[in-house]
């Protein structure tokens, strides 16, 4: 079959206070992270599961495209310098959903840097320290921290679970581990 499945499970300490949003395509946003706030009209339409009704913390445009946005505690986005555009971390899969139809798109244009994240604390008084995958209708995906400040993508096809932290490198490395003990031997944790 061809069909293709996204799933996210959302285990996070506090009620987010989740709501769901249509949006449709045509809206002029904005960054939410001042001045120097990155400008776009969305391309696409979207149905969005909010966090805190402030930020897109899941969601689908029209075309397929697929956000999922989960903890990362050792993410850091760095810090703006001279003229570097801003982008609220609560915009960051809003930002894709409105801008990309694929998820070979979406790597193309944010491996360009565009913007700096800013990532102020949440309502609950937690670090907002997120990492995003996108995934889409052709089985493609792809999963986007900042490590160091820097921007680290994973893309491909064989990139298809990904959970809050560790960094996704880490990930792999545990499932690589488990993988070659087995589900017989004892179980993780």
């Amino acid at each position: 079959s061809d069909t293709v499945v996204t799933a996210r499970s959302m285990d996070w300490a506090f009620d987010i206070k989740t709501n769901l949003w249509i949006f449709p395509r045509g809206m002029e946003r904005d960054g939410a992270a001042g001045p120097q706030s990155v400008k776009w009209v969305s391309q696409y339409g979207s149905v969005v599961a909010t966090g805190y009704d402030v930020g897109t913390a899941d969601g689908m445009n029209e075309k397929g495209l697929v956000a999922s946005a989960l903890y990362l505690t050792e993410s850091d986005y760095g810090a703006p310098s001279g003229g570097d555009k801003t982008l609220s971390i609560a915009a960051w899969a809003q930002y894709a959903l409105d801008n990309y139809a694929t998820v070979a798109e979406a790597v193309k244009a944010l491996a360009q840097n565009p913007f700096v994240i800013m990532a102020p604390t949440l309502p609950d008084n937690q670090a907002s320290t997120l990492h995003l995958a996108l995934s889409d209708p052709s089985g493609d995906s792809a999963v986007f921290e900042y490590i160091g400040g820097k921007l680290v993508i994973h893309h491909g096809r064989e990139y298809q679970v990904m959970t809050n932290s560790p960094s996704f490198d880490q990930q792999l490395a545990l499932n690589a581990y488990w993988q070659a003990i087995g589900g017989l031997v004892f179980l993780p944790g």
